[in-house]
């Protein structure tokens, strides 16, 4: 995650070998901008590009930024890190959306649509316990089927994941 933040207060020249701006690593804190730019205020740069797992607001304070950044961090590596942007665009708004229910989405390893009917009728009992007799006439795939049509399931290369 970077920004590339403008000096402000410099003007541009072609033919000057100091930029004006610099790519800083994200989370990042205003006194390594002001020290690498010769900043004095906050209000003297601007961030004209970035690479980040979210879209910037024009108007989001540095703060902000850096607050989304450390809470990605802290989920990446995990499943839900994993298809953060796959599982905003179904289910949230924006960022901010995604990181106040990311507790709330659930994630199966399993491979298809059928695992997880079989994964939620024998582990997690979604009908209740099942005499044996019944268990061997279930039609998992047809099950998986019908949540892989429900809009609170999302599959992915990484597992299932379900937000309701």
């Amino acid at each position: 995650m970077r920004l590339y933040i403008l000096n402000t207060t410099k003007p541009y020249r072609d033919n000057e070998n100091d930029y004006a701006g610099a790519w800083f690593v994200c989370p990042v804190e205003f006194e390594e901008i002001k020290e690498k730019l010769g900043i004095e205020k906050e209000e003297d740069f601007e961030i004209e590009d970035y690479e980040l797992p979210f879209t910037l607001n024009p108007d989001m304070p540095l703060w902000e930024i850096n607050a989304l950044c450390r809470m990605i961090q802290e989920i990446e590596g995990t499943p839900v890190g994993s298809e953060m942007q796959e599982i905003q665009a179904k289910w949230f708004q924006n960022i901010e959306d995604f990181i106040d229910n990311k507790d709330k989405i659930q994630h199966y390893a399993v491979s298809d649509s059928a695992a997880l009917a079989e994964y939620l009728i024998m582990e997690e009992h979604c009908f209740g316990e099942l005499p044996p007799e019944l268990i061997e006439h279930i039609d998992f795939t047809s099950f998986g089927h019908k949540l892989e049509q429900s809009d609170k399931y999302l599959f992915t290369s990484s597992g299932v994941f379900h937000y309701e």
